[in-house]
């Protein structure tokens, strides 16, 4: 039976990589993402309708997945207002940020962890930007407090579910070169997610 990876966020960059590069490997992928009739994933994969800001729409992918998943990776993510002010940020980017990288995430976990394998993994990607002793301006500040909020929520996941549950880890995936990550980044998203899904194979080095 081949090893069961769900993408949370396979749209584009990072979670299309991971996709690709689970597909290739053998895995049995299930790609989220909101638009799935206009997915172009590689064959065998199976696209879901999957809005991470909606709670009907998470539970509605108990009836689509397996019983059992090996993996589950969290990609999708909101930056919002990139400026490097120190500004309060709309409603609106409030919303649609928090809703995406926070309660998103809570929601994915919450749901799935029952249906994961034993010794199965839930990675949610997070980014150094959340890193409070790491922080050296106000730059995208809406994004580095919702991440920083991300990093507490894996923490705290993992200790709910250290003694009988999926192992849940965070990933920085580095400066990569997507539409979130800007033509600037130095890191390419195949390099990005091979660098991941090493951390992942190893999560259970990782303390709860």
């Amino acid at each position: 039976m081949p090893r069961t990876v769900l993408i949370a966020g396979a749209s584009r960059g990072l979670g299309l990589e991971f996709v690709q590069q689970y597909a290739a490997d053998g895995w049995q992928v299930f790609a989220g993402l909101r638009a799935p009739s206009e997915a172009r994933f590689p064959a065998g994969t199976t696209a879901l309708p999957l809005d991470v800001c909606r709670t009907d729409s998470i539970a509605a992918l108990q009836d689509a997945l397996p019983e059992r998943l090996d993996c589950v990776v969290v990609c999708a993510g909101a930056i919002g207002n990139k400026d490097s002010d120190f500004a309060t940020p709309s409603a609106d980017d409030f919303d649609t940020v928090m809703q995406t990288n926070v309660r998103g995430p809570i929601a994915l976990i919450e749901t799935l962890a029952p249906r994961m394998a034993p010794g199965g993994t839930i990675a949610v990607l997070s980014s150094r930007m959340g890193s409070i002793a790491d922080a050296e301006s106000p730059f995208a500040l809406l994004y580095r407090c919702s991440k920083a909020a991300t990093n507490m929520l894996v923490k705290c996941a993992s200790q709910a579910f250290a003694e009988s549950g999926p192992r849940v880890i965070a990933l920085h995936p580095g400066w990569v070169r997507t539409d979130m990550g800007g033509p600037q980044a130095p890191l390419m998203p195949p390099e990005s997610v091979a660098g991941m899904r090493t951390v992942i194979d190893d999560a259970d080095r990782f303390p709860s």
